[in-house]
């Protein structure tokens, strides 16, 4: 799981950056979306939760304060669980 947060992490940089299309962007919120619903009740799942949908909301609002943050969180998370 954690190298799939890496690749979140990496999919919320690219698009922020206009490099892929919204498509992945929709893979990798509804991955974080669905892990939060099988793991629910976890704190680090309610949070993947809201990194999905602000994955979502990135393709209407370009919040890159917030897109960055995201991306620190994933990244730490993905070598916490990793290692």
């Amino acid at each position: 799981m954690g190298f799939l947060d890496i690749t979140c992490a990496v999919i919320i940089i690219l698009y922020q950056y206009s490099v892929i299309p919204f498509h992945i962007v929709l893979a990798g919120a509804a991955f974080l979306i669905l892990k939060a619903i099988l793991f629910f009740g976890d704190f680090f799942s309610i949070i993947d939760g809201i990194i999905g949908i602000v994955m979502l909301l990135m393709f209407f609002i370009r919040i890159e304060t917030v897109s960055f943050i995201a991306l620190g969180y994933l990244v730490l998370k993905g070598l916490w669980s990793m290692f």
